[in-house]
């Protein structure tokens, strides 16, 4: 099977609705799949996800390259991105734990999944981890973590949502959402 062999059976597939509506040219694995398909002659969606994965923990797929969320649209941290720190409010923590904290597709049991697949991934690519990396507290990162997951929680309680499930967020509920995140307590 050719390339174009490869690229036009996935057309092909997604066309018909056999693969999902996101798998097209722009997505992420796409080039894996069409390598997949010319080696196989077939494209096996839960076969070759299967082939490409190092491990997996939930949702979270770690792969030669990246660390790749498959919930629904495919959420991608390359491979030397891992060691991005933040300052929150003087403390220097791992971003990309509390960045996806924030996400509203991330809970209080998901978020188990996201850091211990972050941790192996941080061992696992430790080749691209910075020579001069200052001190990056994770026991602060995973208490500011834990808060700020129960005040989304408690924020959840009273949230409104209209007929179009549009979620409506007034500004009362803005004041108290901030007044929540300034009272997170540090280590």
């Amino acid at each position: 099977m050719t390339e174009q062999d490869a690229k036009n059976h996935l057309y092909d597939l997604w066309q018909n609705g056999e693969i999902p509506n996101n798998f097209t040219e722009d997505h992420s694995d796409f080039y894996k799949a069409v390598n997949y398909t010319k080696k196989n002659n077939q494209f096996d969606y839960e076969d070759f996800y299967a082939s490409i994965a190092i491990i997996k923990f939930g949702i979270w797929q770690v792969e030669s390259d990246a660390l790749v969320g498959k919930g629904g649209r495919d959420y991608i941290i390359e491979s030397s991105r891992f060691w991005e720190t933040r300052d929150y409010n003087g403390h220097l923590v791992w971003d990309w734990l509390i960045h996806l904290t924030e996400k509203t597709w991330i809970n209080q049991e998901s978020v188990k999944d996201l850091n211990t697949a972050f941790f192996f991934c941080q061992d696992y690519f430790r080749k691209n981890k910075p020579a001069n990396l200052p001190y990056v507290s994770t026991a602060q990162t995973l208490n500011i973590q834990k808060q700020i997951l129960e005040i989304e929680e408690e924020m959840a309680k009273s949230e409104k949502v209209s007929e179009l499930g549009i979620v409506e967020i007034d500004t009362e509920d803005m004041l108290k959402y901030s007044e929540l995140l300034s009272n997170i307590k540090y280590l």
